[in-house]
């Protein structure tokens, strides 16, 4: 008995780490019209960079909030709130502000990301994966 119970402690030792790194589905680069995010474990959560923006996004992002876009963090604290679904807090860098958020994960390929600013003003948009 005593040698079952050291097999499944040390199998449990084993395997523990393992699991708490495996990569999650929301990881890589993603593409939000015409920027694009990389979504990358930051700490405890993972966290959106943007790698690329139009000239345009920029300007409107250094007008509202001084931000410099590429290498901005869009999205941070993501955490998994269901199947499919995770909690995060979104950067809204043209009006200078942050909005809670949701990323609902459509498919393997596609997310819906939501960010709500005092709970009554949504938008919404979908980010399809970049290959």
């Amino acid at each position: 008995m005593k040698q079952i119970l050291a097999a499944i402690a040390a199998f449990t030792l084993i395997s523990g780490p393992a699991a708490a790194s495996a990569k999650s589905p929301l990881e890589g680069r993603w593409q939000n019209g015409k920027m694009e995010v990389q979504i990358a474990p930051c700490g405890r959560y993972l966290c959106g960079t943007i790698v690329k923006a139009s000239p345009v996004q920029q300007t409107r992002a250094e007008r509202g909030s001084g931000t410099d876009l590429v290498g901005a963090s869009l999205i941070k604290d993501i955490e998994k709130s269901g199947p499919n679904s995770y909690r995060a807090s979104v950067f809204v860098a043209d009006r200078n502000m942050h909005a809670r958020g949701t990323i609902t994960q459509v498919s393997r390929d596609q997310l819906k990301v939501k960010g709500c600013v005092l709970g009554l003003v949504c938008r919404s948009k979908t980010w399809d994966r970049v290959r």
